[in-house]
């Protein structure tokens, strides 16, 4: 019986210096919470590119993995095209989420040809994520990616004159500061970003679920704010990402103006980050920048959770859809 004690005292003693080492671990580096966070949201985004498939419809065609930054093994896209357009809308470049360390443009492909159904063209960018590629190397690469569609638009089926930028929550917050560096070269400067696209053809920005506004974080406790934490911790390499001149930039809503196009903005009445997308509008609102919105009043049923776009099987994914498809037919 005491040998059996002893065992089970070692083994316990095994488990929580485990336990122990896997949180030092984490105080050291980001990467053993990145490593959970992306396997976890991965798995959502696998699940949803299955039950999108039944949506996407027969007459969209792709080109995939086209790499679009030289030397650059993350830089690829996907346009996705209906073979039925007749190249009078816009095309709309999608730069995915996943709290800048997961997520792929194929995880979202399906979704992304159930927008191009509808009869334009949909781009899926690409881009590196951390904690191996830091901010703002995403921004650098999106800015790229445009150029390079800009380039290659006869080839690609592309209007490089007419371009929405769109995004999903990191993926918002990338599209939208793509946006803002492409408008104010002080804010370009700030990252040592040098746009080769113009304000003239960016034509309107779809923003679902972003993270636009990072002061907020300040008011988070507990679990919210370790997530939090732990993806700015992972994103930026530091601890001190609030405080920190580096990473001002994150938050847009200090850096947009007026010349910022017109935007469609949306978020589920159950998402965690809804705080965010108002505090965009708000910023819209005040510079006088045209803007559009689906929200949902708080009490609505079902609550509409993070990223509730993507369900196009629900009735709000459906009115997500058309929604975006209207805004994106009215852009000059």
């Amino acid at each position: 019986m005491r040998r059996i004690a002893l065992g089970f005292g070692w083994l316990l003693g095994a488990l929580v210096a485990g336990l122990v080492g896997v949180g030092i671990a984490a105080t050291i580096s980001p990467r053993p919470a990145s490593v959970v966070l992306r396997r976890n949201m991965d798995r959502h985004g696998s699940a949803r590119f299955v039950a999108t498939a039944p949506f996407v419809p027969a007459h969209v065609v792709s080109e995939i993995d086209i790499p679009y930054r030289p030397g650059d093994r993350d830089a690829r896209l996907d346009v996705h095209r209906s073979t039925g357009s007749d190249g009078t809308l816009p095309t709309i470049v999608w730069v995915h989420g996943g709290a800048w360390l997961s997520g792929s443009k194929d995880l979202i492909a399906n979704y992304l040809r159930v927008v191009a159904g509808e009869g334009c063209t949909v781009v899926g960018v690409d881009y590196s994520i951390a904690p191996r590629a830091t901010y703002p190397t995403p921004v650098l690469q999106v800015l790229d990616a445009l150029a390079f569609l800009t380039e290659h638009a006869d080839e690609l089926g592309v209007d490089a004159d007419r371009l929405v930028l769109a995004g999903d929550s990191a993926g918002a917050q990338i599209a939208a500061q793509v946006i803002g560096v492409v408008i104010d070269p002080g804010y370009a400067a700030s990252i040592g970003a040098h746009p080769r696209v113009t304000r003239d053809q960016i034509a309107g920005a779809v923003l679902f679920c972003g993270v636009f506004d990072m002061s907020l974080a300040r008011g988070l406790r507990g679990r919210p704010r370790w997530f939090v934490d732990s993806v700015m911790r992972s994103f930026t390499g530091s601890a001190d990402y609030l405080d920190d001149p580096r990473f001002a930039g994150i938050s847009v809503v200090n850096h947009l103006t007026a010349a910022f196009p017109p935007t469609l903005v949306s978020c589920g009445n159950a998402d965690p980050l809804i705080g965010h997308s108002q505090s965009l509008l708000t910023t819209l609102e005040a510079l006088g920048v045209p803007h559009e919105t689906l929200l949902f009043e708080p009490d609505h049923e079902p609550p509409l959770g993070h990223e509730y776009q993507f369900h196009v099987y629900t009735d709000a994914g459906q009115l997500a859809l058309a929604t975006m498809q209207e805004f994106v037919e009215g852009l000059d």
